[in-house]
């Protein structure tokens, strides 16, 4: 037989065909060169494919290779689906009702108690405190504007002060305002004017004291000027005309106020005093 490949293949031929089969028959592969014409390479190949022998078992395995160079970042994926709302959780128990509210229980004491400082007052104390605790009265308040009117017997003060010249020929006037109103308007008969340093038996206050007995109004003067020269008391500075209600210009006090006039001014006149309603 190996005679018979000899002959077809010739000398060189033959070499490289036992080459190509050692190399098959090894496991390897071998690419035949230009020595051998086509159908040279051929016969080769069959003959390799013939004789190669199974494939031997695996080798052992290598040591692992280095770890090879970190990949680039890779892109941010599409936002996820909005998941399903969860299902409502069971209601819960109502509570218990809260305990009732303690009572407070008071008693009056006697004038004298220890935060009181002798007024009368009461003591008080929430149920099963152990805490008492006092509540003074205090002093009785005065009823100074009940009904919104000035009481009987109550009285409002106040001052007032003028000026003008001798051009002011229908007089100048001086407002009273009243804080607290009258129940009803004041006549001019019940108005008095006391003029400086003098006494009067019906309003027996002072500028600096006013006073006026119910349903009066008692005018006090505290000087007026320029006052005259001894030899000069012909000369008048200034004279009193009356009060006189702000709306209608009637005589008196309105429930408001009014006004004190005050005529025959010479120039320079300057006046100023207090005044004191009590009511009725």
């Amino acid at each position: 037989m190996i005679s018979r490949i000899h002959q077809k293949l010739g000398t060189a031929g033959f070499v490289i065909s036992i080459v190509a089969l050692v190399a098959a028959l090894g496991g390897g592969a071998y690419a035949a060169g230009g020595a051998l014409t086509g159908k040279q390479k051929k016969e080769v190949t069959a003959i390799a494919k013939k004789y190669a022998g199974a494939p031997g078992a695996p080798g052992v395995a290598g040591p692992a290779g280095p770890a090879g160079a970190a990949g680039a970042k890779g892109d941010n994926g599409a936002p996820g689906e909005k998941g399903a709302p969860g299902e409502k959780g069971p209601k819960g128990d109502k509570g218990d009702p809260g305990a009732d509210g303690k009572s407070v229980e008071g008693f009056p004491i006697a004038a004298g108690g220890a935060q009181c400082k002798g007024e009368a007052g009461v003591v008080y104390e929430v149920e099963e405190s152990g805490e008492p605790a006092e509540i003074c009265s205090g002093k009785e308040g005065s009823p100074w504007t009940a009904g919104g009117t000035l009481p009987k017997g109550s009285t409002e003060t106040g001052v007032w002060s003028v000026n003008g010249s001798a051009t002011d020929t229908e007089g100048v006037f001086a407002p009273i305002s009243l804080t607290i109103p009258l129940k009803a308007n004041l006549s001019g008969a019940n108005v008095v004017y006391v003029k400086f340093a003098e006494a009067n038996p019906t309003c027996l206050g002072s500028v600096a004291n006013p006073k006026a007995p119910e349903g009066t109004l008692c005018v006090y003067q505290a000087s007026m000027l320029p006052e005259k020269e001894e030899n000069e008391e012909s000369v008048s500075v200034a004279s009193f005309e009356g009060v006189f209600q702000p709306t209608g210009f009637g005589s008196g006090l309105s429930r408001s106020g009014g006004l004190i006039k005050f005529g025959n001014i010479v120039d320079g006149f300057r006046s100023s005093g207090s005044w004191a309603i009590t009511g009725n």
